[in-house]
């Protein structure tokens, strides 16, 4: 049995994750897929609804097919927790944005987990997943 100790990462650590997170956010919200995947690692996988993507090449892709498809809009990043894997850490959260659909814009939101490792003196994600939860019931 594997057993993923959880530790608490140190403040600055923290600081740095979660500006790597604003870094990710910003760069997303201008729909630069080449600079959004130079946040991850070369071999840096991605497990997405729509299925595995392997490789920074291919999670560049992914970005920008989505961009040009639905032009997201407001996309924001809660980081809920971070903690560390001895020198790397993990952080998991929530997402949401906007999609520009024909019908008009469509709010979606999900949850996501990220594994990050340094890459000289950068953070860079090397594991990524996330969900789109289902729409709130309206009555």
């Amino acid at each position: 049995m594997i057993t993923l100790e959880k530790d608490t990462v140190d403040p600055q650590t923290d600081q740095e994750l979660r500006a790597f997170t604003m870094k990710h956010v910003e760069i997303y919200n201008k729909h630069d897929a080449t600079a959004l995947a130079e946040l991850f690692t070369e071999d840096a996988v991605m497990v997405a609804p729509e299925g595995l993507i392997l490789g920074r090449q291919a999670i560049e892709k992914k970005y920008a097919g989505d961009f040009q498809q639905w032009h997201p809009t407001n996309y924001i990043v809660k980081v809920d927790q971070v903690n560390a894997i001895g020198n790397n850490a993990w952080k998991v959260g929530e997402w949401s944005c906007i999609l520009q659909t024909q019908d008009g814009p469509f709010p979606i939101k999900g949850y996501y987990a990220a594994i990050l490792v340094h890459e000289g003196d950068a953070w860079k994600e090397c594991m990524s997943s996330y969900n789109i939860a289902p729409p709130a019931e309206t009555k």
